[in-house]
């Protein structure tokens, strides 16, 4: 298991000792792991589970499947660009909105007003990048 955690740490890009803060665990507990010294607890999964919803823990524990969950397409009736009239794109916001809920992905509320968005042809959004506070990250982007 120590491989695929060093595998792991190396595509979010993260040090040990960045990964341990983010779990809320002593660095020293990392370096044990990843030396062999000793075996991932319980609680070191569990807290690895809540930070990382789309982390296939499956992959971290045997070693099998992906290195990261399959996300489920977006649901059949939507289909065409999701970026061109405002109504499919309150549409395609709440499917989207159902998928992160339904990963267990907390919704930060902004305190401030949110921005107008106005969808014409002439402006069409082509990517959008979600960033979740545990630093890892997320892009859709529009295909036309």
């Amino acid at each position: 298991m120590k491989e695929r955690l060093e595998q792991f740490l190396s595509l979010e890009q993260l040090t040990p000792a960045r990964f341990a803060d983010i779990l809320g665990i002593q660095r020293s507990g990392i370096s044990h792991i990843l030396s062999g010294r000793n075996k991932p607890s319980y609680d070191f999964i569990e807290k690895v589970m809540s930070k990382y919803p789309l982390l296939n823990i499956d992959w971290l524990i045997t070693g099998k499947g992906k290195v990261y969950k399959e996300l489920s397409p977006v649901k059949e009736s939507v289909k065409g660009d999701l970026f061109t009239q405002s109504n499919t794109l309150n549409e395609s916001h709440k499917i989207i909105t159902q998928q992160v809920t339904a990963e267990n992905i907390t919704r930060v509320e902004s305190k401030s007003e949110p921005l107008p968005v106005k969808v014409t042809p002439e402006k069409r959004v082509k990517k959008i990048i979600l960033i979740y506070e545990d630093r890892s990250f997320e892009e859709l982007i529009s295909t036309d």
